[in-house]
């Protein structure tokens, strides 16, 4: 427990706030407590800081206030405390997920003793200010039903049943946890300015279906989303790769990295210009300076856990296995959670390489189970806890026909053999590249739904070909948006 305690407060500028931040979050939601009464005074205090100032306290500012009001053993446990070496991430919440476990255990055992007793003698217990006795078997099986809940809940609290009529207080509370937490709300982030900011990301128990034709850069996008949450907001994810083999994602992915702006010196001093070209990598066909930018700077940086980015875990189908459903899709997913408990999204790419659980005869009926089965997943994910499911979609040539007929503008009929994509998605957006645009470097998206924001309006990204990467423009028509393109090779990002 001195671990996690530890994590959720800062003792350096090498410990990034935004990581301890979500440690004192996942730690508030799984209700664990403290047995030494002055960790339960350094917890409180964090969660009091957490709540008005939207970012944890460093050791600094817990030194000061313990000593303005004279709790010598808090200081002197705080001193304890700074000694352990905090864990942020994956290997945060694997530690908190074994100390939870070890509580399951615990209170199992306390449920079974409780039970057995109603069993044989009977137990009187207190509701409000009347007494109710419960004796014999009946009692005791809706005994153990009743607190079978706060054993099955995932670390995160998230309820899975419950009686809404007279859960005024817990969902008070409820209210009072989302208002003072500045990442309420906020899901996985594409990295794109307009999406972000209208859609708020990919939010767990959700689908975002997202639609393009061949060539509309469905994968390219979900290779930047799961680029972006890994470089810039640290997440893990999973990215299901149903059509790429990981070689290809992972070279398009360290060719992604090869522009960002922390090397923007070295590219400009070795001449490599704005990223190394993906396919120089494939052919083995990279410069010197090039292949010396990529060895000693590139895959160096991904690879040094020192930056703390999140894991981006490329999974590709069994070659065993011929038929591969969402059952096997989750299985795998949750295997790999246990392991690396920092995941938030996992995407399929594409959905309609994946197959149903029942043999359907018509594309339509295999499409609208395996849509239904991936909505199922987010909301049930890990007990319940639920995860963030992106699923790509490919749009038949009818579909890019008529959506060409009306200036490049999709629409949800045009998802083809899925009119379940409509009904259990949350989000839909489509993806628009034509020659025009792709000449121009950039990608028009759309949003055709948005259950819970409003859609965002059309609007267009740029794209460095060489290396995939697609990137945030401002706001503006399609003929500043072209002049804008035009220009990407001209300077840094």
């Amino acid at each position: 427990m001195k671990v996690l305690l530890r994590s959720t407060f800062r003792d350096g500028p090498a410990d990034d706030a935004g990581l301890f931040l979500r440690n004192a979050q996942a730690l508030r939601d799984s209700g664990l407590g403290f047995d030494i009464s002055e960790d339960s005074v350094i917890w409180a205090y964090v969660q009091d800081f957490v709540s008005q100032h939207q970012h944890v306290p460093d050791a600094g500012t817990l030194r000061g206030h313990f000593e303005r009001v004279s709790q010598i053993p808090v200081l002197d446990r705080l001193d304890v405390l700074c000694v352990e070496k905090a864990r942020t991430q994956g290997d945060y919440l694997q530690l908190l997920e074994s100390r939870i476990e070890d509580r399951r255990i615990r209170v199992v055992g306390e449920v079974l003793r409780e039970a057995a007793r109603i069993v044989d003698t009977g137990v009187t217990i207190k509701e409000g200010r009347e007494e109710r006795i419960l004796r014999g078997p009946a009692h005791a099986v809706r005994y153990v039903l009743d607190r079978s809940h706060e054993i099955i809940t995932p670390v995160t609290g998230q309820r899975l049943s419950g009686d809404v009529t007279s859960d005024g207080d817990s969902f008070l509370k409820e209210y009072e946890r989302v208002e003072s937490d500045p990442l309420a709300g906020i899901g996985q982030f594409t990295g794109l300015r307009q999406m972000d900011e209208t859609l708020k990301g990919a939010k767990r128990g959700e689908l975002w279906t997202h639609a393009a034709f061949t060539g509309g850069l469905k994968s390219t996008l979900a290779m930047n989303w799961h680029y972006n949450q890994a470089v810039y907001y640290r997440h893990s994810s999973i990215l299901f790769s149903l059509e790429m083999p990981y070689r290809q994602v992972r070279r398009i992915l360290y060719a992604m990295h090869s522009a960002h702006e922390k090397f923007a010196d070295v590219r400009r001093t070795l001449g490599v210009g704005k990223s190394v070209d993906y396919s120089h990598i494939r052919d083995g066909e990279l410069e010197p300076n090039a292949r010396k930018f990529l060895f000693e700077h590139v895959v160096p940086d991904l690879n040094d856990s020192s930056n703390q980015y999140g894991h981006i875990h490329i999974e590709v189908t069994d070659p065993d296995k011929s038929d591969f459903t969402v059952n096997d899709l989750r299985t795998r997913s949750e295997l790999l959670y246990t392991k690396d408990p920092a995941i938030q999204m996992i995407t399929v790419d594409h959905a309609g390489l994946m197959q149903s659980r029942g043999n359907h005869r018509s594309t339509t009926e295999r499409l609208n189970e395996v849509l239904r089965d991936l909505k199922r997943m987010a909301m049930s994910f890990n007990r319940g806890m639920g995860i963030a499911v992106v699923a790509l979609f490919q749009i038949s040539r009818e579909g890019y026909k008529a959506a060409e007929k009306s200036g490049g503008r999709y629409n949800l009929t045009h998802l083809s053999y899925a009119n379940e994509a409509e009904r259990s998605s949350d989000i839909v957006t489509a993806g628009w590249v034509d020659t025009e645009l792709r000449e121009s470097n950039l990608v028009k998206f759309q949003c055709l739904k948005s259950r819970d924001n409003a859609p965002f309006a059309d609007f267009y990204s740029g794209v460095l070909w060489p290396c995939r990467r697609i990137f945030t423009t401002e706001d503006m028509t399609m003929q500043q948006a072209q002049t804008a393109g035009a220009e990407i090779d001209l300077g840094e990002l």
